[in-house]
């Protein structure tokens, strides 16, 4: 008879997770609450029908002990705490998507867990053609038309190169001319929308103060200067974070 009832119990377990299950685990955590406590009543009445209830109690009561013996513990060392979490992916508000700036005639994105840069040319000579798939030539033909077409699209190339062709650099093979001057002051950079920002920083429009925050460090760990990323890209994404603060706020 056991047998059987376990079989069954299988058996639903088995339709309630492919039916119910798989669309539980993508919801939010603040979501799974109530289904988390219905699983839990069904889970102990099913105890109390098999006879197993009392180890149950017993087993939860000893944890309810131990919790309040070590809650003051873990209330004075939480924030430490929870930035361990987060460096393992714990409990971690959303992290960034892929972080996107656009100019008149290229669209660059950012990996934010590899840093790798790379862009789509929308316009011109070399419309269509990634700057992953192109020779450092090419790139450079392409940079020195930009100094005429599209000066804000300088920054970016000078940083995808920076990063995949390192030994061209320091070798005197890059061929695109270093006397193209960038838009505006150095260290200024323009005002940036509310929209622009979110893309930078691959955030939703609903996106938390929290989860902005968490983007801003996940992309300031690869475009870091001092961890060998770019300037520009390091500023932009700092701008990105102060606009959508500050959007909030107002």
């Amino acid at each position: 008879m056991r047998i059987v009832f376990f079989i069954i119990l299988f058996g639903v377990a088995y339709l309630a997770y492919h039916l119910y299950g798989k669309k539980l685990l993508q919801q939010k955590p603040s979501n799974l609450l109530k289904p988390i406590l219905i699983i839990v009543g069904i889970l102990l009445i099913l105890a109390v029908v098999t006879g197993r209830a009392n180890a149950i109690f017993a087993v939860i009561g000893g944890l309810l002990a131990s919790a309040f013996r070590v809650a003051p513990l873990i209330l004075r060392f939480y924030p430490q705490i929870r930035e361990l979490l987060y460096k393992f992916g714990i409990n971690a508000p959303a992290g960034p998507g892929s972080s996107k700036m656009k100019t008149a005639t290229l669209d660059a994105s950012l990996d934010p867990l590899s840093g790798r840069i790379d862009g789509k040319i929308t316009s011109g000579e070399f419309k269509g053609r990634a700057l992953s798939t192109m020779s450092v030539e090419d790139i450079a033909a392409y940079y020195n038309l930009c100094s005429e077409n599209d000066p804000q699209a300088l920054r970016l190339i000078e940083a995808f190169v920076q990063r995949e062709f390192p030994d061209e650099i320091n070798n005197g093979n890059w061929n695109a001319s270093n006397k193209h001057q960038h838009q505006g002051p150095a260290g200024t950079e323009a005002a940036m929308s509310v929209a622009e920002a979110r893309e930078i920083l691959g955030v939703a429009n609903d996106a938390s103060k929290q989860e902005i925050t968490y983007a801003h460090r996940k992309l300031m760990a690869k475009l870091h200067p001092d961890k060998g990323g770019s300037t520009f890209l390091a500023t932009r994404v700092n701008l990105a974070k102060d606009t959508l603060l500050s959007h909030m706020a107002a």
